[in-house]
């Protein structure tokens, strides 16, 4: 009742922001995803694992980068990400 503070809600589906998004995520057993709602990773695990220096890993995530779809991971819509049923959820890649 005595605070102050405001509530927002993401509405990446009706309203997605995919055009500027600039963010990607590094999965809990990592993993490059560029886009939450696209099924590509790219496994930076195993190119640290196999020596990569920090000059590859640049080159890996700027190519991972170039591939990203316009919007909301090339499936179109919400009922396209259903559909393609190829995408692991948040609890899964520790979001």
């Amino acid at each position: 009742p005595d605070h102050e503070g405001r509530l927002g809600f993401i509405t990446s589906m009706t309203e997605h922001f995919c055009g500027t998004c600039n963010r990607m995520r590094i999965t809990a057993d990592g993993q490059l995803k560029v886009c939450l709602f696209g099924s590509s990773e790219v496994s930076l695990r195993d190119a640290m694992r196999e020596g990569a220096s920090d000059e590859d890993l640049g080159l890996i995530v700027r190519a991972a980068l170039q591939k990203k779809k316009f919007a909301l991971g090339g499936h179109g819509n919400a009922e396209g990400i259903k559909k393609a049923n190829n995408n692991r959820p948040m609890t899964l890649i520790g979001g």
